[in-house]
Protein backbone atom coordinates (compact mmCIF):
# COMPACT_ATOMS: atom_id res chain seq x y z
CA UNK A 1 0.00 0.00 0.00
CA UNK A 2 2.82 2.35 0.90
CA UNK A 3 4.48 1.47 -2.40
CA UNK A 4 1.34 2.39 -4.29
CA UNK A 5 1.17 5.80 -2.62
CA UNK A 6 4.83 6.47 -3.43
CA UNK A 7 4.22 5.60 -7.06
CA UNK A 8 1.22 7.94 -7.21
CA UNK A 9 3.21 10.75 -5.59
CA UNK A 10 6.03 10.24 -8.08
CA UNK A 11 3.55 10.30 -10.96
CA UNK A 12 2.16 13.68 -9.98
CA UNK A 13 5.42 15.18 -8.76
CA UNK A 14 6.34 18.16 -10.96
CA UNK A 15 9.83 17.97 -12.35
CA UNK A 16 11.87 21.15 -12.36
CA UNK A 17 12.48 22.31 -15.95
CA UNK A 18 15.68 23.99 -17.09
CA UNK A 19 14.76 27.51 -18.29
CA UNK A 20 17.10 29.54 -20.54
CA UNK A 21 16.62 33.30 -20.65
CA UNK A 22 17.07 35.03 -24.00
CA UNK A 23 17.21 38.49 -22.47
CA UNK A 24 21.04 38.86 -22.52
CA UNK A 25 21.22 37.80 -26.18
CA UNK A 26 18.38 40.09 -27.26
CA UNK A 27 19.77 43.06 -25.37
CA UNK A 28 23.19 42.66 -27.01
CA UNK A 29 21.57 42.18 -30.43
CA UNK A 30 19.47 45.34 -30.08
CA UNK A 31 22.46 47.35 -28.90
CA UNK A 32 24.50 46.26 -31.95
CA UNK A 33 21.63 47.11 -34.31
CA UNK A 34 21.26 50.52 -32.71
CA UNK A 35 24.96 51.31 -33.10
CA UNK A 36 24.96 50.20 -36.76
CA UNK A 37 21.87 52.30 -37.51
CA UNK A 38 23.49 55.35 -35.88
CA UNK A 39 26.68 54.88 -37.92
CA UNK A 40 24.63 54.59 -41.12
CA UNK A 41 22.73 57.80 -40.40
CA UNK A 42 25.95 59.59 -39.45
CA UNK A 43 27.63 58.55 -42.69
CA UNK A 44 24.71 59.84 -44.77
CA UNK A 45 25.25 63.31 -43.31
CA UNK A 46 29.03 63.43 -43.08
CA UNK A 47 29.86 61.73 -46.41
CA UNK A 48 27.63 63.01 -49.24
CA UNK A 49 27.26 60.60 -52.11
CA UNK A 50 28.43 61.56 -55.58
CA UNK A 51 26.47 61.46 -58.78
CA UNK A 52 28.15 62.17 -62.08
CA UNK A 53 26.89 64.67 -64.58
CA UNK A 54 27.75 62.93 -67.82
CA UNK A 55 27.33 64.36 -71.26
CA UNK A 56 26.04 61.04 -72.51
CA UNK A 57 23.50 58.99 -70.59
CA UNK A 58 22.17 56.31 -72.91
CA UNK A 59 19.31 53.82 -72.71
CA UNK A 60 19.74 51.81 -75.84
CA UNK A 61 19.51 54.20 -78.77
CA UNK A 62 17.80 56.81 -76.56
CA UNK A 63 20.02 59.59 -75.20
CA UNK A 64 19.20 61.83 -72.25
CA UNK A 65 19.34 65.62 -72.26
CA UNK A 66 19.76 66.01 -68.50
CA UNK A 67 18.32 68.92 -66.53
CA UNK A 68 19.02 69.06 -62.80
CA UNK A 69 16.48 71.15 -60.92
CA UNK A 70 17.85 72.70 -57.71
CA UNK A 71 16.43 75.27 -55.25
CA UNK A 72 18.53 78.00 -56.95
CA UNK A 73 17.63 77.04 -60.51
CA UNK A 74 18.71 74.45 -63.08
CA UNK A 75 21.86 72.95 -64.55
CA UNK A 76 21.53 71.65 -68.10
CA UNK A 77 23.83 68.89 -69.38
CA UNK A 78 23.31 68.42 -73.14
CA UNK A 79 24.53 65.27 -74.91
CA UNK A 80 27.20 65.71 -77.58
CA UNK A 81 28.92 62.34 -77.93
CA UNK A 82 26.95 60.80 -80.83
CA UNK A 83 26.08 63.92 -82.80
CA UNK A 84 29.19 63.62 -84.97
CA UNK A 85 28.12 60.09 -85.94
CA UNK A 86 24.65 61.33 -86.78
CA UNK A 87 26.07 64.18 -88.83
CA UNK A 88 28.06 61.70 -90.92
CA UNK A 89 24.97 59.86 -92.18
CA UNK A 90 22.70 62.78 -93.15
CA UNK A 91 22.60 65.13 -96.13
CA UNK A 92 24.55 68.39 -96.22
CA UNK A 93 21.74 70.70 -95.09
CA UNK A 94 20.91 68.56 -92.07
CA UNK A 95 24.62 68.22 -91.29
CA UNK A 96 24.90 72.00 -91.04
CA UNK A 97 21.97 72.08 -88.60
CA UNK A 98 23.59 69.41 -86.46
CA UNK A 99 26.91 71.27 -86.55
CA UNK A 100 25.24 74.43 -85.23
CA UNK A 101 23.57 72.54 -82.37
CA UNK A 102 26.79 70.69 -81.57
CA UNK A 103 28.79 73.92 -81.37
CA UNK A 104 26.32 75.53 -78.96
CA UNK A 105 26.21 72.42 -76.77
CA UNK A 106 29.99 72.11 -76.76
CA UNK A 107 30.32 75.70 -75.53
CA UNK A 108 27.82 74.96 -72.76
CA UNK A 109 29.71 71.84 -71.68
CA UNK A 110 33.05 73.68 -71.79
CA UNK A 111 31.66 76.26 -69.38
CA UNK A 112 30.59 73.52 -66.98
CA UNK A 113 33.87 71.63 -67.23
CA UNK A 114 36.05 74.71 -66.72
CA UNK A 115 34.19 75.88 -63.62
CA UNK A 116 36.29 75.88 -60.45
CA UNK A 117 34.48 74.72 -57.33
CA UNK A 118 31.09 73.10 -56.95
CA UNK A 119 29.17 72.70 -60.19
CA UNK A 120 25.98 73.29 -58.21
CA UNK A 121 26.95 76.97 -57.91
CA UNK A 122 26.23 77.30 -61.64
CA UNK A 123 22.49 76.73 -61.18
CA UNK A 124 20.42 79.54 -62.68
CA UNK A 125 16.77 80.36 -63.15
CA UNK A 126 15.37 78.71 -66.30
CA UNK A 127 15.03 81.19 -69.16
CA UNK A 128 12.00 80.77 -71.42
CA UNK A 129 13.97 81.38 -74.63
CA UNK A 130 16.61 78.83 -73.58
CA UNK A 131 13.90 76.28 -72.79
CA UNK A 132 12.25 76.76 -76.17
CA UNK A 133 15.60 76.51 -77.96
CA UNK A 134 16.46 73.29 -76.11
CA UNK A 135 13.11 71.71 -76.97
CA UNK A 136 13.39 72.76 -80.62
CA UNK A 137 16.93 71.34 -80.85
CA UNK A 138 15.82 67.99 -79.43
CA UNK A 139 12.85 67.77 -81.80
CA UNK A 140 15.03 68.77 -84.78
CA UNK A 141 17.68 66.15 -84.02
CA UNK A 142 15.07 63.43 -83.52
CA UNK A 143 13.40 64.26 -86.83
CA UNK A 144 16.73 64.31 -88.67
CA UNK A 145 17.66 60.91 -87.23
CA UNK A 146 14.24 59.50 -88.11
CA UNK A 147 14.51 60.78 -91.69
CA UNK A 148 17.96 59.21 -92.03
CA UNK A 149 16.70 55.95 -90.51
CA UNK A 150 19.41 56.29 -87.84
CA UNK A 151 18.79 54.88 -84.35
CA UNK A 152 19.11 58.00 -82.25
CA UNK A 153 16.46 59.69 -80.10
CA UNK A 154 16.93 62.29 -77.40
CA UNK A 155 14.64 62.65 -74.40
CA UNK A 156 14.50 65.01 -71.43
CA UNK A 157 15.60 63.58 -68.09
CA UNK A 158 14.86 65.75 -65.05
CA UNK A 159 16.75 65.20 -61.80
CA UNK A 160 14.78 66.92 -59.03
CA UNK A 161 16.42 67.95 -55.78
CA UNK A 162 14.33 68.73 -52.68
CA UNK A 163 12.88 72.25 -53.00
CA UNK A 164 13.80 72.20 -56.68
CA UNK A 165 10.29 71.64 -57.95
CA UNK A 166 9.55 75.25 -58.90
CA UNK A 167 12.21 75.36 -61.63
CA UNK A 168 11.03 72.00 -62.96
CA UNK A 169 7.41 73.19 -63.00
CA UNK A 170 8.37 76.32 -64.94
CA UNK A 171 9.97 74.20 -67.64
CA UNK A 172 6.95 71.89 -67.83
CA UNK A 173 4.64 74.90 -68.11
CA UNK A 174 6.64 76.18 -71.08
CA UNK A 175 6.59 72.71 -72.65
CA UNK A 176 2.82 72.54 -72.38
CA UNK A 177 2.48 75.61 -74.64
CA UNK A 178 4.72 74.49 -77.51
CA UNK A 179 4.07 71.81 -80.09
CA UNK A 180 7.79 71.10 -80.30
CA UNK A 181 7.55 69.23 -76.99
CA UNK A 182 4.66 67.00 -78.05
CA UNK A 183 6.84 64.21 -79.42
CA UNK A 184 9.63 64.39 -76.79
CA UNK A 185 9.74 61.73 -74.08
CA UNK A 186 10.29 62.92 -70.50
CA UNK A 187 11.87 61.09 -67.57
CA UNK A 188 11.84 62.12 -63.91
CA UNK A 189 14.27 61.10 -61.17
CA UNK A 190 14.07 62.39 -57.55
CA UNK A 191 17.49 63.13 -56.03
CA UNK A 192 18.60 63.03 -52.40
CA UNK A 193 19.54 66.34 -50.76
CA UNK A 194 22.87 64.83 -49.57
CA UNK A 195 24.03 64.07 -53.11
CA UNK A 196 26.48 66.47 -54.70
CA UNK A 197 27.08 66.92 -58.40
CA UNK A 198 30.43 65.83 -59.80
CA UNK A 199 31.08 66.74 -63.43
CA UNK A 200 33.51 64.60 -65.41
CA UNK A 201 35.07 65.61 -68.67
CA UNK A 202 32.81 64.79 -71.59
CA UNK A 203 34.14 62.40 -74.20
CA UNK A 204 32.97 63.49 -77.63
Amino acid sequence: MAMTRAIRRARYHQEQKLEISLFPFLSIFLCVMGVLSFINVLNSFSTPQKIELTAQLEQGYKVAFQIFSLPDGIISVPPTKNLSKLKAVVDESDALVIEDILERRSRSMARLESHQGSVMNLAKEPDIDDILETILDIRTLNEIALKANYLYEEFLLFGIYPNGGSAYQKIRDVMSFTQDAASISVGLEPLDSNWSLNLKKASN
